[in-house]
């Protein structure tokens, strides 16, 4: 089979540009800093859809043609299609292609079947056809302003790629169409083999097939692509991680994040600076400070607070008309301040009910002073052993740290005769003997002077019990009573 026949390349430029002068040029360059609020995206939006023109305009400098069919079914070198491989580097959506393409012939137009593949790596070969669109060319005259001859080809519905795939075309019909690819003779296709071409003759049934242009027919120098441009859609963004969205403030490093950048920002056909794909992020804490160039980063805050971690990132994509796709996604992160305890609290005898007051905390303890062992209770009600005067501390937390306050409680036995009116002191004042009723048997009864002294121990032999007083001084005594449902305290006053 004679390969030499199988190009025919018919206008060859030492450097051919792409636009005439006073029009824009086709090349596509992106030496500015982007500007970071250029498009807000949220997260899982999609960069494009847009033609991705990176075959091979993105490294084209002088421009080959090539006629889509060369010989007949005589001929050895008989040829009738043209592909190109895509890289997926992520799930991609895949509607169409453009390429570039005139007729020399005398019709109207001349019919092209565009078909979408997927790729075989293991012959390097074009795989099994999964949709495919018919097109005609219109144009009839070559032109260095390539849009004026472009063919854009749709296909009835967008297919999602997760692998390598291949975009193919034909013509059925032995016309003059004339396809546009960069020079094969200056090596443009940057070593990376990606045109293939298809043989399909009957006379020669063992060659039939797709076939790599550079790897089957040409010395390995003769590498180049033809310009064909799928029309891809595919998620920009997946949201960064808050390690820890509720964190202390000056604990060094404690606001953490974790980004992973989704792999078309790594993938050349996609990102023109895939090399650099990182130096693009920049990270904004919320409090005047950044870090940008890496994925995962941490921050120390010094102050409390609640705070916006806003992330920007740009992919450069292959299209003169927008050349980056910038996206700003943000997350609140909570800076704890520390505990202030606080409480309040009525006393109503030996009750006393207390309410937490207290800010910045997750969980208190209450010390009442009194031997009890405390409590963790939020709002507590605490009945105290007797008529004194107790230190009550309150310990307020969070993650970040303690604090505490103390207030002093000074019980009474205000109101303790309306809630215990089963038992009954008299006469009250008493002179010689007081009688007490509604003791419980086995209780214990203890008269105390005004300075907390014990003078009297008497345990309870029956309900009603009469007590001899008259060695006690004149003065106001408390009679404490212990029962199985608990203590009471009644006020005695002794006259002699």
């Amino acid at each position: 089979m004679c390969m030499k026949n199988f190009l025919l390349f018919i206008s060859f430029g030492s450097l051919i540009s792409f636009a005439q002068p006073g029009e824009q040029q086709m090349t596509n360059t992106h030496a500015n800093t982007p500007d970071w609020g250029y498009v807000t995206k949220s997260a899982g939006d999609s960069c494009g859809a847009y033609f991705n023109n990176y075959i091979g305009l993105e490294k084209t400098t002088s421009i080959g043609q090539e006629y889509m069919r060369t010989g007949d079914v005589v001929d050895d070198y008989y040829y009738n299609g043209r592909a190109m491989r895509f890289h997926v580097s992520q799930p991609t959506e895949v509607s169409g292609v453009e390429f570039y393409a005139y007729e020399t012939s005398t019709l109207d137009s001349v019919m092209v079947i565009t078909s979408l593949h997927s790729y075989l790596s293991a012959i390097d070969s074009v795989g099994p056809e999964i949709t495919r669109d018919t097109v005609y060319v219109k144009h009839t005259a070559f032109t260095v302003v390539l849009p004026n001859i472009s063919v854009k080809s749709y296909f009835d519905s967008p297919v999602v790629m997760t692998d390598d795939f291949i975009i193919a075309m034909h013509t059925p019909l032995n016309e003059e169409l004339v396809i546009i690819a960069n020079d094969y003779t200056i090596n443009e296709g940057n070593g990376e083999y990606l045109s293939y071409a298809l043989y399909e003759n009957p006379a020669y049934p063992a060659w039939d097939g797709w076939y790599s242009n550079a790897n089957d027919f040409l010395p390995s120098v003769y590498d180049y692509d033809y310009l064909m441009s799928p029309l891809v859609k595919y998620d920009l963004f997946t949201p960064f991680t808050v390690v820890d969205d509720t964190i202390c403030p000056d604990v060094v490093n404690a606001g953490c994040v974790d980004y992973n950048q989704l792999g078309n920002f790594s993938n050349h056909m996609y990102n023109s600076q895939s090399g650099s794909a990182t130096t693009h992020i920049r990270w904004l804490w919320g409090d005047g400070y950044q870090n940008v160039d890496i994925t995962d980063a941490c921050h120390t805050y010094a102050n409390p607070g609640t705070f916006t971690i806003a992330l920007a990132d740009t992919i450069f994509i292959h299209d003169i008309n927008t050349p980056y796709c910038a996206v700003n996604v943000s997350q609140p992160i909570i800076v704890l301040d520390v505990p202030v305890p606080s409480f309040t609290f009525t006393v109503d005898g030996l009750v006393t009910d207390f309410v937490n007051t207290s800010s910045n905390s997750d969980s208190v303890w209450w010390n009442f002073g009194d031997g009890s062992g405390g409590t963790d209770t939020n709002n507590p009600s605490h009945t105290f052993p007797s008529v004194a005067t107790f230190d009550v501390w309150m310990y307020a937390y969070n993650e970040c740290s303690v604090d505490s306050v103390m207030h002093t409680v000074n019980t009474t036995d205000a109101g303790m005769e309306e809630k215990n009116n089963e038992i009954t002191i008299y006469p009250n004042p008493a002179n010689a003997q007081v009688t007490i009723s509604g003791a419980e048997q086995g209780g214990r009864i203890e008269i105390i002077n005004i300075l907390g002294e014990t003078v009297l121990v008497v345990n309870a032999d029956q309900q009603t019990e009469f007590i001899s007083v008259s060695h006690l001084s004149t003065g106001t005594y408390f009679v404490k009573m212990t029962t199985s449902s608990g203590t009471v305290t009644k006020k005695l006053v002794i006259k002699h």
